[in-house]
């Protein structure tokens, strides 16, 4: 490589110098992977890198060819990292440091050069000064920050800038003695400008680089530091804080949390210019994942820096509930959360004045719902953050809980469910035993609600990976156990996700129990398998270990073969979530567990009619399980296309191109996936296929009317999708009967108009 790189181009002849600039560039790709690989020995390759490659590297940096020198500078960029990790010496960090800068700095101080050296100069520019600052003079930092802040400046490489800015300033909070103080009141004042902007790409980088920047921000006595500027850039964030754009919301939030943080002296603008926005957030349906979670982080900041009191800050909150118009359980949910979270925060006695006094409204059962609804779930998401036997209310949570099972409201069934489920996470002594007392006695509807409470707590331990739940499973299975096989679906469904989930936590006890359970012969089989079909399923959803459950899949997957309709198509969700999730758990036994099952249900038909007196009525049981058959094929194909035996199953194919519409509308799309990744297949079975598409094609509209009409419309578009994916195959037009269909169908003046409206979708 060393031997290409210190070639010479030969100006005078024109194919020689053509052909070394090309070697060239594919020397500088090798050396760059090689870098960046991670499969090497550092301490080898920094020293093979110092002793023979990194003066050339430089040197390829000053080529004429923008192409040679962008790739150039792309390999500088893996040289800092390596280095460091190679053991380098102080004396070689030096020397690699200085080099490093005389090649980058002329090419991040000229203007006019191509767009792409000016990016990747951007970045090279920053792994030398985020890795090797230390080795790097006051001076030449400053050069390089005066340099990246004048293309931030830039409307062509702003952004570049903007990425370069943040990595730097990632490398100056992580505890390094990197100091950026010099230029962040330039660079804050710059970004705050770019909020403005309409570019959301643009304003996206800039939120991103403001929070980074602002997290290397000095002390509070910091006199470097322009204040004022603090005051412009909340503004601007205040302005972004909507649920239009939710990612950009969570930016904005997470700013103004961290600049709060660094200064509490901003409190007041924080106050002024956020809040209001904030308290509008709060209420909105829309408000969900990391918006919410910044919206929490950011309220809890403003508590305990003092911004706003607890007091003002609750009743702010509690006035977003508009008690003459229904909220959406969503915005009860979350404004709950938020309560819940400054009440986390705040002082003892402030807490338990609070808690008492909303235990209080619970009980004297307000007429409005949605007060109550909030205040049993502010009292359920404080209990998971703070233990209720802290301040003393446990006993009155539980209380109130269990007279809310009996409301008439189901609104307020639901979240007092939820409450108890959430309060036990943060107390499960004290509340648990009392819970599986009551499951015990119960039935109905308030045993749907408790076992909902139980999942609430298994759910809130799983996210908080707490380990104080796994000596209490063995007291929880029982009472599990006994309830898979009620003849309530509902409460089957809840005991199917709290096993599911508690496998998550602890495989070792629960998926024996799962196994014992699937095979286990009695009267009630058929619903205590469906049970374990859904348990299963939910444990993959939960991302269960599958090391873990993958010795126990045969066991699983032999649900597939049960008499028992409902049985056989939740074995099939099964499937479809373990293909989908975790293909390794069924590639093994695809071929002789699963594919027999799917290639028999994917064509049972079982149709009976019910006689309604004047009309008799046709229902077709097994349509769920064809359904669920080709969804799992279809998710095959994705995601373990090598485990299938694509050409067998193309007479299923053929078979449900001919069935209900529902099948064939679902048949027509899996069809045209196959003409793209599996053709041949295809091409071979066209013929087959010719027969349903042509009947669907040319299927009449009768009398329909409205959406009727435009429903069998969409049925022949669907099915001229299909043909015209088929005919753009090679081979496919070698096929008579194939061929001779197509034909038919372009020809034909009832279908031009569809046909055309298909193909100008190509």
């Amino acid at each position: 490589v060393k031997s290409i790189l210190e070639v010479d181009d030969d100006a005078g002849n024109k194919h020689a110098s053509s052909n070394g600039k090309s070697l060239k560039l594919e020397a500088l790709c090798l050396v760059r992977n090689m870098l960046s690989s991670h499969k090497h020995n550092a301490t080898d390759m920094k020293n093979a890198l110092l002793s023979i490659l990194l003066s050339e590297l430089c040197k390829s940096v000053r080529e004429d060819w923008y192409k040679v020198i962008s790739e150039a500078l792309r390999t500088l960029i893996e040289v800092p990292p390596l280095v460091v990790a190679g053991s380098t010496s102080k004396e070689d960090l030096d020397q690699v440091a200085s080099s490093l800068y005389g090649a980058i700095e002329p090419r991040l101080a000229e203007h006019d050069i191509d767009q792409e050296i000016k990016e990747c100069a951007l970045s090279a520019a920053a792994s030398l000064v985020s890795v090797l600052h230390g080795s790097l003079t006051d001076d030449q930092k400053k050069k390089l920050f005066e340099m990246v802040l004048e293309r931030l400046k830039n409307e062509s490489t702003r952004i570049a800038a903007i990425k370069t800015l943040s990595t730097i300033g990632a490398a100056a909070h992580s505890g390094s003695d990197l100091d950026m103080s010099t230029i962040l009141n330039q660079t804050l004042e710059e970004l705050a400008v770019l909020l403005r902007q309409q570019n959301r790409g643009l304003k996206q980088c800039a939120l991103e680089c403001l929070d980074t920047m602002v997290l290397c921000l000095g002390s509070n006595g910091d006199s470097s530091m322009d204040e004022g500027i603090f005051g412009s850039v909340l503004k601007d964030l205040g302005d972004i804080v909507t649920d239009a754009d939710l990612h950009l919301c969570h930016l904005s939030l997470s700013a103004s949390n961290s600049i709060l943080k660094a200064r509490s002296s901003t409190g007041a603008l924080v106050k002024s210019h956020i809040l209001p926005a904030a308290l509008t957030l709060s209420k909105s349906p829309l408000l969900q994942d990391p918006a919410l979670s910044s919206l929490l982080s950011l309220l809890e900041e403003m508590i305990v820096s003092k911004a706003v009191t607890f007091e003002k800050l609750r009743d702010a909150l509690v006035n977003q509930v508009d008690m003459k118009s229904k909220r959406s359980k969503v915005a009860i949910s979350n404004l709950a959360e938020c309560i819940a979270t400054i009440a986390a925060v705040a002082t003892t006695s402030k807490q338990k004045t609070y808690l008492k006094s909303t235990i209080s409204a619970i009980k004297a059962g307000d007429e409005n719902a949605q007060a109550t609804q909030l205040n049993l779930l502010v009292s359920g998401d404080f209990g998971r953050k703070v233990d209720l036997n802290s301040i003393g209310i446990a006993n009155d949570a539980k209380g109130v809980y269990d007279k809310s099972f009996e409301s008439s409201n189901e609104d307020i069934k639901h979240s007092a469910a939820l409450a108890l489920g959430r309060a036990a996470a943060g107390s499960i002594d004290t509340f648990l035993p009392g819970m599986l007392s009551a499951l015990e006695e119960s039935s109905g509807k308030k045993q749907y609600l408790l076992l909902s409470s139980l999942r609430e707590l298994i759910h809130c331990c799983r996210e908080k990976n707490q380990g104080e739940l796994s000596r209490s499973i063995s007291v929880i299975l029982p009472h599990l156990e006994k309830n898979c096989e009620n003849d309530e679906e509902g409460v089957r469904s809840m005991v199917a996700e709290c096993l599911g989930s508690l496998a998550c936590l602890d495989p070792d006890t629960v998926l024996p129990l799962l196994q014992k359970l699937a095979t286990k012969d009695s009267d009630k089989k058929a619903i205590i398998r469906w049970t374990v079909g859904s348990a299963v399923k939910f444990a993959i959803g939960g991302q269960i270990d599958s090391s873990e459950l993958a010795s126990f899949m045969p066991t699983f997957l032999g649900l597939l073969k049960e008499d028992d309709l409902a049985v056989k198509n939740v074995a099939l969700l099964m499937v479809y979530s373990a293909v989908h999730r975790s293909p390794q758990l069924v590639v093994g036994l695809m071929r002789e567990h699963i594919l027999p099952s799917i290639h028999e249900l994917a064509q049972l038909n079982l149709q009976r009619k019910i006689d309604l007196g004047p009309f008799k009525h046709t229902v077709d049981d097994a349509l769920p399980l064809r359904k669920a058959a080709l969804n799992v094929f279809s998710t095959c194909l994705e995601k373990c296309p090598s485990s299938l035996d694509i050409p067998a199953f193309m007479p299923v194919i053929a078979k449900a191109l001919g069935d209900v519409e529902d099948i064939q509308l679902q048949t027509h799309t899996l069809v045209i996936t196959m003409c793209e990744r599996h053709s041949i297949p295809v091409v071979e079975a066209a013929e087959t296929f010719v027969l349903p598409l042509e009947k669907t094609v040319n299927k009449k509209t009768g009398t329909k009317t409205g959406t009727e009409l435009e429903r069998v419309y969409e049925w022949k578009r669907s099915a001229l999708r299909t043909m015209l994916a088929i005919s753009k195959l090679e081979g496919s037009s070698s096929i008579r009967l194939f061929a001779e269909f197509v034909e038919r169908t372009k020809n034909s003046p009832k279908n031009r108009d569809l046909l055309e409206a298909v193909e100008s979708e190509y």
